[in-house]
């Protein structure tokens, strides 16, 4: 199997166009906000110089007006960019799973797991649903990530230029607090992953009594299989909340 990057790449490959639009006007709407500030500099700059030079009131109110319509802009149209990027992700990884599906005989289209056994249509569902929106969420995020970086790099450096020393007494409590964010990580994960198993597990009991509801008719079991359901229920509510987990 490739690396993660070369996957990742080749979905950003698919509608790089796209993409590449996308992280522009992110750019945009995570940069913007930097130029008030800019704008406010200067003004005071100007009221506390001694050249006789002075804007006009209104070119300011004007330049602040000019950013936030251009902010206004840039969001409206990053928001139409982005679900256009987000539908055409998932909507690729539901094709190709379904596709891949397809192609293979009767009897095998419910086998594939990760342990090798096989899943149920049911739980088949959720691979449909959560894999897709995991994969979705991950590619069009990575231009998210790239300009919030590059916001966070020029705000660093116009705050050291200002004041070196208030610029480290914000900045490293904000590292720390990362790292501390990135050590919760793991854990939030093994969460994560075990509310998918449960969800899974009960996904895939349902779906299993929708294609044999003739038989547990036939069989009076009804009340047997909503008990089981409910078990499957709880034990997926309580999956991984004991102590070994």
């Amino acid at each position: 199997m490739p690396p993660i990057y070369q996957l990742l790449w080749q979905m950003i490959r698919y509608a790089q166009k796209l993409y590449w639009l996308d992280t522009i006007l992110w750019l945009f709407i995570l940069g913007i906000p930097i130029v008030p500030g800019l704008l406010i500099r200067q003004f005071f700059d100007t009221l506390t110089s001694q050249t006789q030079i002075k804007e006009s009131p209104w070119v300011w109110i004007g330049l602040f007006l000019a950013v936030g319509l251009g902010r206004m802009a840039a969001i409206f149209t990053g928001r139409i960019t982005k679900t256009q990027h987000r539908f055409l992700m998932s909507g690729l990884v539901r094709h190709n799973l379904f596709q891949g599906l397809l192609h293979r005989p009767g009897a095998e289209l419910a086998s594939g797991a990760v342990d090798g056994q096989k899943v149920s249509p049911g739980e088949m569902l959720s691979y449909f649903r959560d894999d897709a929106l995991q994969i979705e969420d991950t590619v069009v995020g990575t231009n998210e990530i790239l300009a919030a970086g590059v916001f966070a790099v020029v705000s660093v450096a116009l705050l050291l230029s200002v004041n070196r020393e208030m610029t480290l007494l914000v900045f490293v409590p904000l590292c720390l607090i990362t790292a501390l964010a990135h050590q919760a990580e793991h854990r939030l994960k093994r969460y994560r992953r075990a509310s998918r198993h449960g969800t899974q597990q009960v996904t895939g009991f349902i779906g299993e009594m929708f294609t044999a509801v003739q038989s547990i008719k036939v069989a009076g079991a009804e009340t047997e299989m909503l008990e089981e359901l409910k078990k499957e229920a709880i034990a997926s509510s309580f999956n991984g909340t004991g102590p070994g987990f």
